[in-house]
């Protein structure tokens, strides 16, 4: 537990001294920031361990045998193994480092989804998808002939689970849906989701992007094809995030780039 919060109350005040860019003055007082859903501030410890990084430890990874070089690559890849026990994967070869939820799911569509979705299938989203789950599966209905169908939500912003599997038809070849909306906050039973598209063999994307920094995240539990998340909502750094895929499809899925 932070040390904050105890005994049911909670002191703003000190959480507020583990993000330096608070103490920045906007119009003669204390800086006040509520755009967390877009974009979260770095703490500290954050901060700090950039700094060491950069000043102390850093060497290109998987690229040397020299000592810097392999305690950065030991780095790395413990990192891979701390994200594998957070989604509580199956293995640390189904967590793939990316540039962000965005990336992550352009690689799906370009790869997986591009291979799967052919003219006339379906692609079924939700309304309350953030444009990062949609854009991709946009570009791909366009280059395939696909067709993009909408599940809705009532006048609260509540999924609606039961006009979803009316959507779910022969067509729909597969399903791209966020777990909680970053406008709303409205969470998705996307467990619920996942079974009512198994049972039907479509393989189901979750965007958790904004669940990952409010909710358990078990991917085995959820049974979900796909899982990512990004680093910046997450009080970590911009332009890291993470994929996650049940391994049988990342082994099938054919690369997206190369590198020498």
């Amino acid at each position: 537990m932070h040390p904050a919060v105890s005994n049911g109350s909670y002191d703003v005040d000190r959480v507020r001294q583990d993000f330096p860019i608070l103490s920045t003055q906007v119009y003669g007082k204390p800086l006040v920031y509520l755009d967390n859903a877009a974009s979260a501030q770095k703490p500290r410890t954050v901060l700090d361990r950039l700094t060491q990084t950069y000043t102390s430890e850093y060497a290109n990874v998987h690229r040397g045998l020299h000592y810097l070089a392999n305690a950065a690559t030991e780095a790395y890849e413990g990192a891979r193994d701390k994200v594998a026990k957070f989604l509580n994967a199956d293995r640390r070869e189904e967590i793939v480092f990316t540039r962000g939820a965005t990336e992550a799911i352009n690689l799906v569509a370009q790869t997986f989804g591009r291979e799967r979705v052919g003219e006339g299938d379906e692609i079924l989203l939700s309304i309350m998808e953030h444009h990062a789950n949609i854009v991709p599966w946009h570009f791909l209905r366009e280059r395939q002939g696909a067709v993009i169908r909408w599940a809705p939500v009532d006048d609260h912003g509540n999924f609606l689970i039961g006009e979803f599997e009316k959507l779910l038809t022969p067509k729909t070849k597969l399903v791209a849906i966020t777990q909680m909306s970053n406008v709303l906050g409205s969470v998705v039973p996307v467990k619920e989701v996942v079974r009512l598209a198994h049972a039907r063999g479509i393989p189901v994307l979750v965007d958790g992007s904004q669940a990952a920094v409010h909710m358990d995240v078990d991917v085995r539990d959820i049974d979900c094809d796909f899982y990512v998340m990004t680093g910046h909502k997450l009080y970590g750094p911009t332009g890291i995030g993470v994929l996650y895929g049940k391994y049988g499809h990342l082994a099938a899925m054919p690369p997206l780039q190369w590198r020498r």
